[in-house]
């Protein structure tokens, strides 16, 4: 009985060894994370994990900035920068360690379709990316995620606003001491130097855009959502860009350059638009779990415009002629980009604008062969389908090939998916004479009308 009565207690004992060296080795790595502003452009960001770890990994890529602009905390310890912009940071002698860090100045140049690393405010204030110091950390012979709690701190009278102040996460952080502007969809942060046209622009568009989205494709932000518009280098650098970034729930824009203010002047719908794109992101981002466009470029920013064209004009906030000219210049563009690269090749290529101009255009033919007589109603009625669409089928389906299934959906025949296929895959010769036989084709026999049960909600 006693010989029975121990080797049960043995196997009880093997088990529970077994269970917790299995939860020791899938135990996420924990710890914690400060970013301090130091001064008006220096910055802390030091990590400290629970357990000891042979070298922390930041993994997002980004141009010029860890090279120039980062230096370990520590003296013991050593950043190397890898050639596509990632960073490893480790001890000099190959110990391991639980806490390191790096001492970062503001980076303010625009990063190759990236975000803006600081964005600077006219009044001291700053935006900063945090997807920058993200990363992994090598311990037992391999990369590991982690998972730490995070406090953002500013110098004094600062305020810091950002989704979540507790994570550190890809998200936009500002430091400051602007007012803010709240109201039950956003939470806003304007600097002061801003274009008034810009701003008013921005500021009006954006609540318009968000009652659209909400009649036509049902959708609501869970949260209000936060919008910086920052203008600190705007009358200190020469030219003009103006950027636009979008995470999740945060929209930020920035504007640099002496030319930038007077495109608020010239064209009034350029900041309207461009807010729009914008907001579109982030529906597209809720409806498609973020997943819209990694297969293809094209899809998420080509949607993105068309929508924001379609949008500013049935708000008012373009006039007939800048509607028509925005989709005569798409078509144009268009035209001249594909005869020097195919629209998936072009962001491999550094040339992102035409994701835009013919990811747009796309958008447009298939609207027009939906709905001839008004472009812009089959653009929305391709899109209610495309959203339609379970959340399951969505997740498991590359978006390029959930367009295809859209387009299956609408009547569109196997000849015509073809044709856009090609016409999105390959370099043309002649872009316009394609553009003009893709059209056709398109149109070549209109999609039957749906039934009832096979139609979007309105």
């Amino acid at each position: 009985m006693l010989l029975q009565i121990g080797g049960i207690m043995r196997q009880l004992l093997g088990l529970v060894l077994c269970t917790l060296f299995a939860q020791s080795a899938f135990a996420e790595i924990t710890g914690r994370f400060t970013f301090e502003r130091l001064e008006a452009d220096v910055w802390r960001a030091k990590y400290c994990f629970d357990e000891p770890v042979d070298a922390l990994r930041f993994e997002r890529p980004v141009d010029g900035m860890r090279a120039t602009h980062w230096r370990p905390l520590l003296p013991e310890f050593e950043l190397t920068v890898e050639e596509d912009g990632s960073a490893n940071i480790t001890h000099r002698d190959g110990a391991a360690f639980t806490c390191t860090g790096v001492e970062v100045d503001s980076f303010t140049e625009v990063p190759v379709k990236n975000y803006m690393a600081f964005s600077k405010f006219s009044d001291g204030g700053m935006s900063v990316y945090m997807g920058y110091y993200t990363g992994t950390v090598f311990k037992d012979d391999e990369w590991q995620e982690y998972k730490v709690s995070a406090s953002y701190r500013g110098m004094e009278g600062e305020r810091v606003i950002t989704r979540d102040l507790r994570a550190l996460d890809h998200q936009f952080v500002y430091f400051g001491k602007q007012d803010v502007v709240e109201t039950k969809d956003a939470i806003t942060v304007v600097d002061p130097a801003m274009p008034e046209a810009a701003r008013n622009g921005i500021e009006q568009s954006l609540p318009e855009v968000g009652r659209m989205l909400s009649r036509m494709f049902h959708y609501t932000p869970r949260e209000p959502y936060q919008v910086f518009m920052a203008a600190g280098e705007l009358l200190t650098t020469e030219g003009s860009h103006t950027k636009g970034g979008t995470l999740k729930n945060q929209i930020l824009f920035t504007l640099k350059g002496k030319k930038a203010a007077e495109w608020a002047i010239k064209s009034t719908d350029f900041y309207p638009t461009l807010a729009a794109h914008e907001l579109l992101h982030l529906w597209q981002q809720e409806v498609w779990l973020d997943q819209l466009g990694n297969d293809a470029a094209w899809m998420h920013e080509g949607a993105a415009d068309a929508l924001a064209f379609e949008l500013m004009y049935r708000t008012g906030a373009a006039t007939k002629e800048q509607y028509k000219a925005q989709w005569q210049k798409a078509e144009t563009r268009c035209a001249d980009f594909i005869r020097e690269t195919s629209m998936v090749r072009a962001p491999d290529e550094g040339k992102f604008e035409v994701v835009y101009r013919c990811g747009a255009l796309v958008n447009r033919l298939v609207g027009e062969a939906l709905s001839p007589a008004d472009p812009g109603e089959g653009i929305f009625q391709f899109w209610q389908a495309m959203a339609a669409w379970d959340a399951v089928t969505i997740k498991e389906t590359q978006s390029v090939e959930l367009f295809k299934k859209t387009m299956e959906k609408l009547g569109f025949n196997n000849q015509q998916i073809i044709a856009l296929g090609r016409f999105t895959g390959e370099q043309h010769a002649d872009g316009q004479v394609s553009i003009d036989v893709l059209r056709k084709v398109l149109k070549s026999r209109v999609p039957e009308a749906m039934t009832a049960t096979e139609a979007p909600a309105p």
